[in-house]
């Protein structure tokens, strides 16, 4: 997509220094450099909250402002606009998403496993702020050069996830199915989370994850008894 990059780079929070270097306050003392990435993080995450909470076209600049305690000038050191601020988080959200399909992809022993793989990680992704937005927002308030320059990741991941369940029937470990149909199911089913999910609940992550895994399993496993040389019968 040729599209405006966002204001400025998109950082994540910076890592912990390397054996030997100085200490920094909080571990660190943060450079220049490294508060301008934390503030625009904060500034994001809090947009994001927001958004999710009263929806992306009733949030204003000026609430976000008021939000984190600055003026709406001071904004537009990070941020561009509404759809600038929008853009950045599902970038960020996008980043989240990656590591997910690299690590069921690396260390998934069969389909079905890249399945729960890439799941369990997913359901945190959805489960914090930008994963949340990601969906309850969505691409459509953005315009439509902004859009395009995500299409390229949504199509990644819904290409990856298609693999996992095709190299599941392949391999045996998924009952022949569409693999298109499969890998909608099972979005449109973890994307409803971000509607009933509770940072309070009785469930973690992880143990939802789980859960939800094993429905998908109980539908999607191939139970089917292998075959028998013709001419024999099982017991009954």
């Amino acid at each position: 997509m040729t599209v405006s990059k966002p204001a400025k780079k998109s950082a994540s929070i910076p890592a912990r220094p390397a054996k030997g270097d100085k200490p920094r306050w909080g571990y660190e003392v943060q450079n220049k450099e490294e508060q301008s990435a934390l503030k625009r993080v904060a500034i994001l995450r809090t947009a994001a909250r927001l958004f999710n909470e009263r929806g992306f076209y009733a949030t204003s600049l000026n609430d976000l402002a008021k939000l984190l305690h600055v003026t709406k000038p001071s904004l537009y050191y990070y941020v561009k606009s509404k759809d600038d601020i929008l853009l950045q988080i599902l970038h960020h959200a996008m980043g989240q998403i990656d590591p997910a399909i690299g690590l069921a992809e690396a260390t998934g022993v069969n389909g079905l496993d890249k399945v729960r793989i890439f799941l369990g990680k997913y359901v945190h992704v959805l489960t914090g702020e930008f994963g949340k937005c990601l969906v309850l927002s969505g691409t459509t308030p953005l315009e439509q050069d902004s859009r395009d320059q995500l299409a390229p990741s949504f199509r990644r991941i819904d290409r990856a996830v298609r693999k996992m369940v095709a190299d599941g029937v392949k391999d045996g470990s998924i009952a022949p199915c569409d693999p298109k149909i499969a890998a909608f199911a099972l979005f449109g089913a973890l994307h409803w989370m971000t509607s009933w999910y509770r940072p309070d609940g009785a469930r973690s992550p992880d143990e939802l994850a789980d859960e939800i895994f094993q429905i998908f399993k109980n539908g999607m496993a191939n139970t089917k008894p292998a075959s028998q040389p013709r001419g024999r019968r099982s017991a009954a």
